[in-house]
């Protein structure tokens, strides 16, 4: 599937952040680290060593740069190209969605 930048609802900053990813595998939680290459409002876009389907839902714990606030978001896997994986937040509680908004307000002022 091809995305163009103007279908996409939020902007993308680019970051690199350790991001713990938890999902359900034959019905056991299987924990590891990846890596985010980038953020938006909406979720993230993250490098992890293996293939995970579209659709399925991870546990993201990562904390975003320029806040002290640690995060742990539910997200469903979107979009993947290979080891890399679109993963769209889902219902992020209002003081996670200002963290969210707050930093990626700061990377647009760093550019």
């Amino acid at each position: 599937m091809s995305e163009s930048y103007a279908a996409r609802r939020w902007e993308r900053h680019t970051i690199t952040i350790p991001v713990g990813v938890s999902l359900l595998v034959d019905g056991e939680r299987t924990k590891f680290h990846s890596q985010a290459t980038d953020v938006s409002r909406g979720g993230l876009s993250v490098f992890m060593t293996r293939e995970i389907a579209l659709g399925v839902s991870v546990q993201l714990d990562f904390s975003l740069p320029y806040s002290s606030t640690p995060l742990s978001l539910r997200g469903i896997v979107r979009t993947r190209h290979g080891f890399n994986h679109g993963i769209e937040f889902v219902n992020p509680t209002p003081e996670q969605q200002e963290v969210l908004e707050r930093t990626c307000k700061v990377l647009t002022l760093l550019g």
